[in-house]
């Protein structure tokens, strides 16, 4: 730095002292020129020199002040990431069984519902006017036989005047009990266990079958589901290990892939995976999640943080420190990578455990260049 400062400082007297100098404006430049030129070439040379001194004598003013880690064998996994969705195991809706007329609705959004119970009951009222009646037939039914009974009992009467009463007894019966199955159709019940998600029915409404009237859904048993592209297909499979991340919630979990699709859906190319849910609270169904999948495993892999590879058109190499006549220096170390995961790569060839990889300070270092590790 001093070598420039005199140079430049040559120049200047160097200039002046033309300037003193009468001539044409030709004869000047001529002079500028040739001062342009030395000092060139004198800056030239102190480079030289300061790079051949910083070789002799390096300091640590010198020395590119880096970041080492030493390698290790470790476990090592890398994943896939494919987003995700929660949906509920058991989800389903309600129905009429019969068309008919809305008179009272229940249950409300938010309920708590057992299987078989009532949601909301329809217009019977026909119905139970003919079960009024059946009743009374039936009633009178049973005493006739009861009657004929004890005259058959007694010995009094013929066997078919018995058999008669019994039969229409029996008839009557069956039909009372046809009438109530009816009956139970009018009343629109919860097919599963679970909570009241929408209801779409008022009083006064016409319902009937296959249109929806409650939505009920069984928040206990929630699962992840997700469409695959089928370059995967050959790389998850039941039972894999998964991370799943519920962003909104910053709420993440482990489990396992419970179910992968052998089966290429032909519109989008994909195949579904799902993953049960036990217990999960705070998550709700179509709620989105990110699924880390586990593809590789190494129990036993040397590995590098993926920022301090450098991958060039021809070669893919680390920075390692060295040492060398008690001086550290940067080498330049060809590697072949393997898996890479979230934050580190594996490396296949070109290191071996205990060596200091540079990961911080690497950049613009050259082969041979001296160093100083902070570690």
């Amino acid at each position: 730095m001093k070598n420039q400062y005199i140079i430049v400082f040559a120049a200047l007297l160097a200039f002046t002292a033309c300037g003193e100098k009468k001539g044409s404006v030709q004869e000047k430049r001529a002079a500028l020129e040739k001062i342009k030129k030395e000092i060139a070439a004198l800056q030239s040379k102190a480079k030289q020199l300061e790079t051949e001194i910083a070789k002799l004598e390096p300091t640590k003013e010198n020395n590119k002040l880096v970041e080492t880690e030493v390698i290790a064998a470790a476990a090592f996994e890398s994943y896939l990431d494919i987003e995700g969705k929660a949906d509920a195991e058991q989800s389903t809706i309600a129905t009429a069984q019969v068309p008919g007329t809305v008179t009272q609705v229940i249950a409300k959004a938010g309920d708590a519902v057992s299987a078989g119970q009532a949601l909301a009951y329809l217009d019977n009222s026909t119905l139970r006017q003919s079960r009024l009646q059946l009743e009374q037939q039936l009633s009178f039914a049973n005493t006739l036989f009861e009657k004929q009974k004890r005259l058959w009992q007694q010995g009094v009467g013929t066997e078919v005047q018995y058999l008669t009463a019994k039969n229409q007894k029996e008839a009557l019966e069956k039909n009372l009990s046809t009438l109530d199955a009816q009956l139970a159709m009018y009343t629109i019940k919860s097919p599963i266990n679970g909570t009241v998600e929408s209801v779409d029915l008022k009083i006064g409404q016409v319902a009937a079958p296959g249109l929806p009237s409650f939505k009920v859904v069984n928040l206990r048993n929630l699962k992840i589901i997700a469409d695959v592209a089928e370059s995967y297909s050959n790389k998850i499979n039941t039972g894999d290990g998964v991370k799943i991340n519920f962003m909104d919630i910053n709420k993440t979990i482990d489990s396992k892939v419970t179910f992968a699709s052998k089966v290429i859906d032909p519109l989008n190319r994909t195949f579904r995976i799902e993953i049960r849910l036990n217990n999960v609270s705070d998550v709700k169904p179509n709620m989105l999640a990110k699924l880390k999948i586990a593809d590789y495993q190494n129990k036993s892999a040397l590995t590098v943080p993926t920022n301090a590879i450098t991958s060039g058109v021809e070669e893919t190499y680390v920075m390692v420190k060295e040492t060398s006549n008690g001086k550290e220096i940067a080498r330049k170390r060809l590697v072949k990578t393997g898996h890479t995961g979230e934050t580190r790569t594996e490396i296949l060839e070109g290191l071996k455990a205990g060596d200091a990889v540079i990961v911080t300070g690497y950049q613009e270092l050259n082969d041979g260049q001296t160093i100083e590790s902070s570690k």
